[in-house]
Parts: structure tokens; C-alpha cells; sequence
């Protein structure tokens, strides 16, 4: 049955200082306003927020065709993070349009879109934790890039952070058609079991087929589909299974308004765990419902304040150009800790998958 949208998903809550919900006719007039009942901001109180964003595509400077502003849009970002008090920034991959090497040559190293990407991160106080999507290893493997990664970046491929009792996990690409090599997807499990009763926020680049993300099934470009069904069920099975554990994703650039048209577009649970997809804030898409394709709008940027409580948190999606909340980019998920029992995933080869 065709998803039509007329209610808020049960996740969706209203922006801060939000009174009401207006209705409007097709004209645009409004009709009346509503209370929020269910949709009221919460008064708890907040432990720390973060900054999310992804695929930013950093090129080199001068590049008339590049028309997307990464440079101005990421610094826009990072000082709106600032402005709210967060902790520090999440980047979910595709930091750069071709990672280290200059498209077209694959000799010479020539890193100035790192080098761009870093120059707005040294211009703020916030830290930025980054990952490397398949657009930084277009090239060549990012393995192959690593010491340059680090000194560019200050990470490595796969890496760990804490902020108070959370554990934040991040996996980079290797390469351009792999969600992780298996000796990282092993990491991730033994991880994700050494803290299976703590939460746990998981950061990837690439979205999953029919997840968050696959806004009406329009991109037809998840890098999940050349990683192979093994490792895919394998890691969606651990995600299944460490249930204290979100998942955070990019790559589809979709805007958050394509909840219109799909319900999963923003969040989703239906594949037996949480799955969150972060819009681009470079090069956000929205669908074409008579072309049934994606469009970029060179113009918009998109990204996420999360505020992070107790036992939830709250995903505030921001308009950077228009600097307001985007209403159906709103979201309480519930996150109060359940006790997960030990479980080995490894085979008789001990590795996780086949």
C-alpha cells in the first residue's frame, strides 16, 4: 500500500518554544491551531548535546563548478553548534569530493579538500569527529591514505570517544564499494559487546536498502548492496542484538521533509533496531514525484542539534540557511538502557562473518 502522509510518525516532537500545531488549508490560509498534546517538549534535564552532520564534499578552492558552498556551509554549521552549547560535532562521511588525491590523478597527492575541511575545524573551539565515506577512498583505498588522514583529520579509520556514560563509535570506509572491511566489522562486534549495557551511538556512512534513508526508494546507490547480503545480515544482526545501540547514517542526502513521502525517510525501527539518516549539509536531495528520482538543491543545508538526556534523546533538525527548526525533523527516541546477555557472533573461524 502507498504510504500517504498525514499524522507525525510517534517518534516526531515538537521544536522547542513550538505552542501549537497550525493547520492550513491548500491555499495556505490558516485554519486553526491545535494543542501538542503528546508532542510537548520535554523538561527534563539535558546531559550534553551534539552537533551531526554529513556529506559536505569539500573540493579545492577556485573550482568554478563546485556550486554547493561546503566552505561556508560547514563553518555556518559549526558555529551554530557552538552558539547552542554542544559538545562537540559529528561528520557522517564524505568529508571531500575525492578524499586525498585530485580527481583524475591518482599520482600525486595533492590534499588541499582535507586541507579545506581542516581550515574551517581550526577556525572553532568544538571538536569534529569525522569518517570517512566512499567519496574519500574514490581513488584509492583509504587505508593507503592513513598517516595523511590523521594529520588532517585527527582520527583514524575506526575509532572510539565517550562523553559521560555514552560511548560514541565511529567506522570509516576503507574503500568506495565496502561499508567496512571484515577486520573493522569484528572491531565493531567485539566493541559493541564490551559495552553491550552501556548506550552506544554508531556512526557509518552508508544507509541500509529499505532503512532511514532510502527515501522512496529513490537513490538506488547504497554501498550495502556491493558490501554482499553476508555482511550486511551479519551487521544488522548485531545491531538487532546490542539493543542499547543507534544507529547514525549518511549518504543519500535526503532532505528531512521527504517524511511527506515515506514514513522511514528520517527514522526508522523496522528493521529491529534504531536507524537514523543525517540530510546532507552541502548538497541536500528531495524527490521528484513525477520523475520518481532524487534532485539536488545546491542552495539548502541540513543537520541535526542532538540533546541527549538520561534515558532519551532529542534530534532537532536545523535549516542552516533559513536558521530554523525543520518541523517534521524533530525526534524523541527513547534510549532507556536494556540489559543485553553475552552472545559470540564468530564462527568457527572466529571472525564474524563467513
Amino acid at each position: 500500500m502507498t504510504y500517504v502522509y498525514r499524522h507525525f510518525i510517534p517518534q516526531n516532537t515538537a521544536p522547542s518554544g513550538a505552542k501549537s500545531i497550525g493547520v492550513y488549508d491548500s491555499n495556505s490560509k490558516k485554519i486553526c491551531d491545535i494543542q501538542l498534546g503528546r508532542m510537548t517538549a520535554t523538561t527534563k534535564t539535558k546531559l550534553y548535546s551534539f552537533g551531526l552532520v554529513s556529506d559536505i564534499h569539500f573540493y579545492k578552492k577556485g573550482e568554478a563548478w563546485v556550486t554547493w558552498n561546503p566552505e561556508e556551509k560547514f563553518d555556518t554549521a559549526l558555529s551554530h553548534f557552538e552558539n547552542e552549547g554542544c559538545a562537540f560535532c559529528v561528520h557522517c562521511g564524505d568529508i571531500t569530493q575525492t578524499g586525498l588525491y585530485d580527481e583524475g590523478n591518482s599520482t600525486d597527492l595533492i590534499p588541499d579538500q582535507f586541507a579545506n575541511y581542516k581550515e574551517i575545524c581550526d577556525k572553532h573551539s568544538i571538536p569534529v569527529y569525522g569518517i570517512c565515506g566512499n567519496h574519500e577512498s574514490y581513488v584509492v583505498p583509504i587505508a593507503d591514505n592513513l598517516p595523511e588522514l590523521e594529520y588532517y583529520t585527527g582520527t583514524k579509520l575506526t575509532y572510539t570517544t565517550e562523553q559521560g556514560n555514552d560511548l560514541f563509535v565511529f567506522v570509516g570506509q576503507p574503500h568506495g564499494n565496502k561499508v567496512m572491511s571484515d577486520d573493522d566489522l569484528q572491531w565493531l562486534y567485539e566493541t559493541l559487546e564490551a559495552n553491550r549495557n552501556r548506550r552506544c551511538f554508531v556512526f557509518i556512512h552508508s544507509y541500509i536498502e529499505e532503512d532511514s534513508g532510502d527515501a522512496s526508494d529513490v537513490r538506488e546507490n547504497s554501498i550495502f548492496e556491493s558490501w554482499g547480503t553476508v555482511r550486511t545480515t551479519a551487521f544488522m544482526n548485531l545491531l538487532r542484538h546490542y539493543k542499547n545501540t543507534l544507529l547514525f547514517h549518511g549518504h543519500s542526502h535526503m532532505k528531512l521533509d521527504c517524511q511527506k513521502l515515506d514514513m522511514n525517510s528520517n527514522y526508522t525501527e523496522r528493521n529491529g533496531f534504531r536507524s537514523i539518516h543525517v540530510p546532507s549539509s552541502a548538497i541536500p536531495r528531495y524527490v521528484d514525484t513525477n520523475e520518481l528520482q532524487s534532485v539536488n538543491d545546491y542552495t539548502a543545508s541540513e543537520g541535526y542539534v542532538v540533546d541527549v538526556y538520561d534515558d532519551f534523546i532529542v534530534l532537532n533538525g536545523w535549516d542552516f540557511i533559513a536558521g530554523q527548526y525543520i518541523p517534521l525533523g524533530v525526534y524523541k527516541i527513547d534510549t532507556a538502557l536494556v540489559k543485553i546477555p553475552e552472545k559470540s557472533f564468530t564462527d568457527s573461524t572466529g571472525t564474524i562473518v563467513a
